[in-house]
């Protein structure tokens, strides 16, 4: 004779309001914690929008927002030092730096005080000084720095002979180069500070 199981069967839970409310309240407060919650890093500021507008600045560290979308957080590489190269460009920048075997004449050739063509080529580093302007007051920021910093060293090497260029004014055109620029790039508004200019 078999055995018959007369244990009871397994009777389905019922899944009441109270349930799925405890659900929806456990699954929203989820949501609301990881969209409010970000982290700066140390070398960055965060700039902080309230339904677009500007709000505030951030420091680094663990930071809170309100959420869904009602604040919005852009971090900003302030502490780090930017470069744009003219008239050359670093393919692998290391303790052997390559360059790339493409020169780029329309950015380095120039015309000296004594009508010279010259072949300068430089570096400008910099840093961004001001998050929100470095986002939001100039649209197309490369292009700007780019332009001015050439447009000031075009300046500073054309009112020079070509000696002097290459030789005793060279440590002023840098001076000098840096100088502009930054008066250059605080009336337009571009929210970085030069920090280094170089002549190769």
């Amino acid at each position: 004779m078999s055995e018959r199981d007369v244990s009871p069967g397994r009777v389905p839970r019922k899944v009441t309001p109270k349930t799925v409310v405890i659900v929806l309240i456990v699954i929203l407060a989820l949501i609301t914690g990881f969209s409010s919650v970000f982290v700066v890093d140390q070398k960055e500021q965060a700039v902080v929008l309230l339904f677009g507008k500007f709000n505030r600045i951030m420091e680094p560290g663990l930071s809170f927002t309100l959420p869904f979308g009602i604040e919005k957080n852009f971090n900003v590489p302030t502490q780090m030092v930017l470069k744009e190269e003219f008239g050359f460009r670093t393919d692998r920048p290391g303790v052997t730096t390559i360059r790339s075997a493409q020169d780029f004449p329309n950015e380095s050739i120039m015309l000296t005080g004594d009508l010279t063509i010259v072949d300068v080529e430089w570096i400008i580093q910099y840093r961004i000084s001001d998050p929100y302007n470095w986002l939001f007051k100039v649209e197309q920021r490369t292009k700007t720095i780019r332009d001015i910093s050439q447009s000031v060293i075009n300046l500073l090497v054309g009112d020079r002979a070509i000696l002097d260029v290459i030789g005793a004014e060279r440590a002023n055109i840098e001076a000098m180069g840096e100088q502009m620029m930054n008066e250059l790039f605080d009336k337009y508004e571009l929210g970085i500070r030069v920090t280094t200019v170089k002549l190769q």
